[in-house]
């Protein structure tokens, strides 16, 4: 059965809307609170436009991609190799980032890696990354270690 453009799929919808619960699941594991400020171009613009598209990049094409010809079969609803890339995106994050910080980024990584195995096009996860930094930014002001 074709999948609906993603404009037109549930999910992605859904996915765009969770960008809410997932700021929060992120404000729980980090020292900011609700600010609700402009966060400054230079960090707009790497964690909306150039984080999210170098990330997927590296996490959908490369990392999701070889585990699913490696490892197929699911846990459940999910795929082994969504479940595996969305913890090795959570452990990358601990680089820059307090360690509840980096876990909480585990959920959304699911969501990602969801919806890079129903539509195949990159600009899907990259769209839904970029709202989540933008409503994480604009609610909550710059990550841990972003200047």
């Amino acid at each position: 059965m074709p999948v609906a453009p993603p404009w037109r799929d549930r999910g992605y919808g859904l996915a765009l809307a969770a960008a809410l619960p997932a700021v929060a699941l992120l404000a729980a594991c980090t020292p900011l609170s609700l600010t609700l400020r402009w966060p400054g171009t230079p960090a707009l613009l790497m964690a909306v436009g150039v984080l999210p598209l170098l990330e997927e990049i590296v996490f959908r094409l490369g990392v999701h991609d070889a585990l699913a010809t490696r490892l197929p079969g699911r846990v459940g609803a999910l795929t082994r190799a969504n479940l595996l890339t969305a913890a090795c995106f959570a452990l990358a994050h601990l680089l820059q980032h307090p360690p509840g910080w980096a876990l909480a980024t585990f959920v959304p990584a699911l969501v990602y890696g969801a919806l890079w195995e129903r539509h195949r096009r990159l600009f899907v996860p990259v769209s839904v990354h970029a709202f989540y930094n933008l409503a994480y930014l604009c609610l909550l002001g710059a990550p841990p270690g972003v200047s």
